[in-house]
């Protein structure tokens, strides 16, 4: 039988300012109405049955993650949680374990959740064909005929022509941009899709000979049970080094629909219409005597631009980007930066989603910070205190109920309620629409982590 590996732990550290850390670009609506991870889940429509789609993400993602795939009658228990992200071969063998338990004959289609594809069925046709191939005991990768030199993906160097496929002959590196273009040049040489079809056992049986601790390490989780006492001892390693540069058994399917990873803003450049001058505007811009710029942003105010030629400008709340469109491979360097500083802006937008709902920053400074609240219908926050600060709730829309010490009272549209430093307090909309308050913290720390929970119905 079919099953569907879909891996959804990365944060897109080359869409930032857009992707953060808390916010990753694959639970993103960038094209459509849908996001990244929803349209992967659509595109095996008819392949694979929803019992039998896994997604493999991290902790910090699993409420996101129940909420977008809700819709696609996918089980819970078919959410695998990492308690640390060891790459993609351990993330991989951790579900070829799960699900070899189940059914010792399945075949595992492995996709990343942050792929943009045409031609559907095409993609279908390919992956209807990879799984034929996989039958056979071959590991099957899906390439991407390169349709530039582009130094932000590893390649492929094909071999021998079999049957409907070639053999890999090697595996290779994101390049620099002299061995781009004489990859590009090559027509033996692939994009690495990162999408791959083979059968659970098969997978299992190369993980015992070319990564063995590995192995031994996977073969002690019989459940979801054992994940968390079992992953620490694994090391990270990525499924191409760990197993695809050394496998015999690999099989390429050129790949005879349009793909890209959108792993950055070139990328999705590349997807867009442009004007008589190259622009993409993807924002409230006025543009004078400027070519080949790309423009998008998530925030309220005009853009303005004058005599400018070859950026990418995106532009949000708490953060600008401005880049020379052929270093937007570098985008990652910035990220890593503002990692090494502990700066916020890496890790989340001025609005955060929560389980109950939202949160946006509206103004923060020494001593007060205020908030808009959003809180959704039936939700509540958790039961909590604050050793520094005090907040000041003002209901906007809908009804509160509200929390504080023993006491619990209903609190109205344009009526506020205060609460002390150190009181243990809930917030909870007991309504049918969405409940929004503007929160003022006052005191001498501000920052998140100054919450002690009680009770939670998130288990955090």
């Amino acid at each position: 039988m079919n099953y569907a590996v879909i891996l959804a732990g990365g944060t897109g550290t080359r869409f930032w300012p857009f992707s953060r850390e808390l916010e990753p670009k694959q639970f993103m609506q960038i094209i459509g109405d849908k996001s990244l991870l929803q349209d992967t889940i659509k595109r095996i429509d008819g392949l694979v049955l929803p019992k039998n789609i896994f997604i493999v993400t991290n902790f910090k993602y699993l409420y996101e993650v129940k909420h977008q795939v809700a819709a696609f009658r996918i089980s819970e228990a078919n959410i695998i949680l990492e308690p640390q992200g060891k790459n993609t071969a351990p993330a991989i063998g951790l579900c070829a374990q799960l699900i070899s338990r189940r059914d010792k004959d399945a075949t595992l289609i492995v996709l990343p959740s942050d792929h943009f594809i045409k031609n559907i069925n095409k993609f279908r046709g390919c992956l209807k064909k990879a799984i034929s191939l996989a039958s056979h005991g071959l590991l099957v990768t899906l390439g991407i005929k390169p349709q530039n030199p582009s130094t932000g993906y590893g390649y492929i160097k094909t071999g021998l022509k079999k049957n409907g496929y070639f053999s890999a002959e090697k595996f290779l590196e994101k390049p620099d941009l002299a061995k781009a273009k004489a990859y590009f040049k090559d027509k033996r040489f692939y994009w690495n899709s990162g999408m791959f079809v083979w059968k659970a056992s098969t997978f299992l049986e190369e993980t015992r000979k070319y990564l063995p601790k590995l192995h031994i390490l996977l073969s002690m989780i019989r459940s979801v049970d054992d994940i968390e006492k079992v992953w620490p001892k694994i090391d990270p390693i990525s499924v191409d080094y760990g197993i695809m540069e050394r496998s015999s058994k690999i099989a390429l399917i050129p790949a005879p629909f349009y793909w890209t990873d959108l792993g950055s803003w070139d990328a999705m450049n590349a997807l867009l219409p442009k004007d008589k001058s190259g622009n993409v505007i993807h924002a409230d811009c006025l543009e004078v005597d400027s070519s080949g710029v790309s423009v998008f942003s998530r925030g309220a105010r005009l853009i303005s631009l004058i005599g400018v030629k070859d950026l990418i400008i995106v532009d949000t709340p708490d953060a600008l980007l401005v880049c020379d469109k052929h270093k937007s491979q570098d985008v990652k360097k910035v990220v890593d930066i503002l990692k090494s500083n502990k700066r916020k802006e890496q890790i989340a937008h001025t609005t955060e989603k929560r389980p109950w709902g939202s949160f946006t920053v509206l103004q923060n400074s020494d001593g007060f910070k205020i908030k808009l609240i959003e809180i959704s219908p039936k939700k509540r926050l958790s039961l909590q205190r604050h050793a520094k600060r005090a907040e000041h709730w003002v209901v906007v829309s809908g009804c509160a109920r509200v929390t504080t010490g023993f006491k619990k009272r209903l609190v109205h549209s344009n009526h506020s309620i205060y609460v002390p430093i150190g009181t243990k307090h809930r917030l909870e909309n007991p309504g049918v629409i969405p409940l929004k308050i503007v929160e003022v913290q006052t005191g001498s720390y501000v920052e998140e982590d100054d919450i002690e929970r009680f009770d939670d119905d998130f288990k955090r």
